[in-house]
């Protein structure tokens, strides 16, 4: 017969035996069946706080963007207002050298066209077109006159 140890140890080894195989059993339903409806409540989780997340930085945008529209024009208005002066100064120099370089070339030019309608005039050319014009406005005039007065030629009326 067995002494009361073994059977001790038997009973005890058949209980963690036991335990073991139902742990390994339940490790493996869980692992079957629970992981994808874990795996979906988890997804389920991560969507909802990702549209509580994106609901919380809209809103926080919503809430920043006027002041920081705010705070970019209020900077623009400073930096034009400490920039200002500088342009004006710089355009204002360039403006000034470029016409220091250029005044000479635009008073010989505008030198040249006075002497050439000076010349042009004297020479008589713009006086003869000019007599040419009212020569022959003064005649269809004349014309034009005569014809009320007398009547319209008969070689004119065909």
């Amino acid at each position: 017969m067995m002494s009361w140890t073994a059977i001790v140890l038997l009973v005890v080894g058949t209980a963690v035996l036991s335990a073991l195989c139902t742990t390994a059993l339940l490790a493996l339903v869980a692992d079957r069946f629970l992981r994808s409806r874990i795996l979906d409540q988890v997804g389920t989780a991560g969507d909802v706080v990702a549209a509580k997340v994106a609901g919380a930085v809209e809103a926080s945008i919503e809430e920043a963007l006027p002041r920081l529209r705010e705070e970019v024009a209020l900077g623009m208005e400073q930096g034009g207002e400490e920039l200002l002066p500088r342009f004006r100064s710089e355009i204002e120099s360039g403006f000034s050298d470029a016409a220091e370089g250029l005044l000479p070339q635009f008073r010989e030019q505008v030198r040249q066209g006075f002497s050439d309608a000076l010349a042009s005039t004297v020479t008589g050319e713009v006086l003869g077109k000019a007599g040419e014009e009212l020569a022959r406005r003064g005649g269809s005039v004349l014309d034009a006159g005569l014809d009320l007065l007398l009547g319209k030629r008969e070689d004119d009326e065909s």
